[in-house]
């Protein structure tokens, strides 16, 4: 157990076991994201523009990223980068990065599904 904040720190990046938890918890992280992506980039619009249950929208959304996985891979990346950004400036920035991807996320939705 470490006695510091710094022994911590120390512990993590020195250590096999440190390197095993980062590369570990980064890859759980990475899958955690990659199945709210692949679920949520379409279904969410869908259910604000549509009368349709919340597994239509799922499916619908699994449906596009396997359709198009390039251009959603570049989209999640996009979408991390802005919130990154966002957040750099003391959380602040999400005030401008949300409202954008929101209304951008909206037209991928309509790009994609149609209409």
């Amino acid at each position: 157990m470490p006695s510091s904040v710094g022994e911590f720190v120390t512990q993590v990046m020195t250590t096999p076991a440190g390197r095993q938890l980062i590369i570990v918890g980064n890859g759980v992280g990475f899958l955690f994201a990659l199945v709210v992506l692949v679920t949520g980039v379409v279904s969410f619009p869908m259910l604000v523009d549509r009368n349709v249950s919340a597994m239509t929208a799922v499916r619908t959304s699994v449906r596009a990223v396997l359709e198009n996985p390039t251009t959603m891979a570049i989209w999640g990346l996009l979408v991390a980068g802005a919130l990154i950004l966002g957040a750099i400036p003391l959380f602040f920035g999400l005030a401008i990065v949300f409202p954008v991807l929101g209304h951008s996320t909206w037209h991928l939705y309509r790009k994609v599904v149609g209409r």
